[in-house]
C-alpha cells in the first residue's frame, strides 16, 4: 500500500496512506494522497512463483535462478486511503499492466474532499503505461492543490445535448456562508477541471519532441459529502453503486460502438459485437482529438460507492446491479472475518470485483477505485440525480486543448 506526503505549503509530516485519523500539524488541513510511482520505485519485487527466489529479476524479467518469468511490481498493486481503496492488476492475458490509479483527500474544518483517478494506457500506442502513470499523478496533485487555494470556479458546466444542439446553461448551486460566489458544485467543477487539464498536459508532454505519442484514457471523480463531479475521456467508466437499487453508469464511452449506436446505424447489442467496438474515438496524448472532456455533476442522497474503472473490469462486469452485489462488503458492511479477505470494506469490495473479472477470463488489465459516499444525514434528495437532466446528456467544459493545458 502506498504512502503519502503533504503537498507543498501544507502542514504535516509524511504519513501512511491508511492513517485516516491523522491531522495536520498546527491545526492545518490534512492532505493525503497515494503515490503509485513511489510504490513501484520503492517496493520489493514479489518472489519467483516457481522457485521462491527473492533476488530481483534480470533485466528481461526472468528469475536469475530458474529462468521463469517473474511477476512485476505493477502486475498487482493495492492502495488504501482512509475509507477509499483501489486495485490495479495485469489480468490474465496481457504481458504487462498499463493501467494506473491514484487517490487523494483533503480534510479541513470537518469537510472531507476526495479525488480519485483511473487511466488506462492505450494498447495501440507505445508507452501507454507511462502515459497512464503520469496522468493519474498529475491529476490528483492538481486537484488537491486547487482545493488548497481555490480560484474563482466556473459558474457551471454548459451541457451539450446528445444531438449536439448547443449549450444549455447550468445554474451553480447556492454558495455556503463564507464562500460567496462559489458553492459546492462550483468548487468541485474547479477541481475536476484542474485534474483533467493536468492529466491531459502530462500525457501530451510525453510525446513532445516527436517520435512516440503515448496515450491513455481518463476517468476522474471529485467528491464532497453527497456531491460529486465525474469527468472522463475514452472508455474508462464511472459507476454509482448503492444497495437501494439506484446503481447506474455515470459515464458514456468514447468508442466506435457508442458512436455507431448513438447514430442509430446499429443497435447497441450489434455494435458491441462488432470487431471495431472498442476502437477509441477520444483519448489523452499528444495526438489526441481536440475538444473538452465530458463531465457530469452528481447529487447523491443515499450512502453508496463511486466506482471508477478501466475496461478490463467493465468488459466482464458491465451491469451496475451486478457490480453493486459484488461490492456488498463496502455497501452493507463486511462479513465475518475470513482468511485471505481484506478487513478494509472498500478494499474487500475491490478485491471481490477484481476476482469476478479474473474468473470471467481476465482478458485485459483491470483497475478500479472505490470512494464511499456518505451524504449529510439531513439531505432530502433522491438517491441519485445526474445534472438534473437526462442520463445520456454530455456536459463540459473541461478543456483538453485550451486554457489550462500547457502544450510544451
Amino acid at each position: 500500500m502506498a504512502g503519502t506526503s503533504p503537498l507543498p505549503g501544507e502542514h504535516g509530516p509524511r504519513r501512511s496512506a491508511g492513517d485516516a485519523g491523522a491531522t495536520g500539524t498546527g491545526g492545518g488541513p490534512l492532505v493525503e494522497r497515494t503515490d503509485l510511482r513511489a510504490e513501484l520505485a520503492e517496493g520489493t519485487p514479489p518472489p519467483c512463483p516457481q522457485c521462491g527466489e527473492e533476488e530481483p529479476p534480470a533485466s528481461d524479467g526472468s528469475c536469475p535462478t530458474c529462468g521463469a518469468h517473474r511477476p512485476a511490481l505493477r502486475d498487482h498493486v493495492e492502495l488504501v486511503l482512509g475509507d477509499a481503496a483501489a486495485i490495479t492488476d495485469r489480468g490474465l492475458r496481457r504481458r504487462r499492466n498499463e493501467d494506473a490509479v491514484e487517490l487523494g483527500r483533503r480534510v479541513e474544518g470537518g469537510v472531507e474532499t476526495w479525488v480519485a483517478v483511473v487511466c488506462d494506457g492505450v494498447a495501440s500506442a507505445r508507452r501507454g503505461d507511462e502515459a497512464s502513470l503520469a496522468a493519474v499523478g498529475a491529476a490528483v496533485g492538481a486537484a488537491l492543490e486547487t482545493a488548497a487555494a481555490p480560484a474563482t470556479p466556473p459558474t457551471g458546466f454548459p451541457a451539450i445535448s446528445a444531438s449536439d444542439t448547443g449549450p444549455i446553461p447550468v445554474e451553480p448551486a447556492e454558495a455556503p456562508a463564507g464562500r460567496a460566489g462559489t458553492g459546492v458544485s462550483g468548487e468541485l467543477d474547479a477541481l475536476a477541471t484542474a485534474a483533467s487539464a493536468a492529466a491531459a498536459t502530462a500525457a501530451a508532454d510525453l510525446g513532445r519532441g516527436g517520435g512516440d505519442a503515448p496515450a491513455c484514457t481518463y476517468v476522474g471523480a471529485v467528491v464532497r459529502g453527497g456531491d460529486a463531479v465525474v469527468s472522463w475521456i475514452g472508455d474508462s467508466r464511472a459507476y454509482w453503486l448503492a444497495a437501494d437499487g439506484s446503481s447506474r453508469v455515470l459515464s458514456t464511452d468514447d468508442s466506435w460502438a457508442e458512436e455507431i449506436a448513438n447514430a442509430g446505424i446499429m443497435s447497441r447489442e450489434e455494435a458491441a459485437r462488432d470487431r471495431r467496438a472498442h476502437v477509441l474515438t477520444r483519448w489523452l496524448g499528444r495526438d489526441a482529438p481536440s475538444g473538452p472532456a465530458h463531465a457530469r455533476r452528481v447529487r447523491l442522497g443515499t450512502p453508496g460507492l463511486l466506482l471508477l474503472c478501466s475496461d478490463g473490469l467493465w468488459n466482464h462486469l458491465p451491469d451496475p446491479d451486478v457490480l453493486a452485489r459484488l461490492a456488498a462488503p463496502a455497501l452493507e458492511g463486511p462479513p465475518p472475518a475470513e482468511e485471505g479477505v481484506p478487513d478494509h470494506p472498500a478494499l474487500a469490495a475491490a478485491a471481490a470485483l477484481l476476482a469476478a473479472a479474473l474468473d470471467d477470463g481476465g482478458s485485459d488489465n483491470a483497475t478500479l477505485a472505490l470512494v464511499p459516499v456518505v451524504p449529510p444525514a439531513d439531505a432530502d434528495r433522491p438517491s441519485v440525480t445526474v445534472d438534473a437532466r437526462g442520463p445520456d446528456e454530455r456536459t463540459g467544459p473541461i478543456p483538453l486543448d485550451g486554457p489550462g493545458v500547457v502544450d510544451r
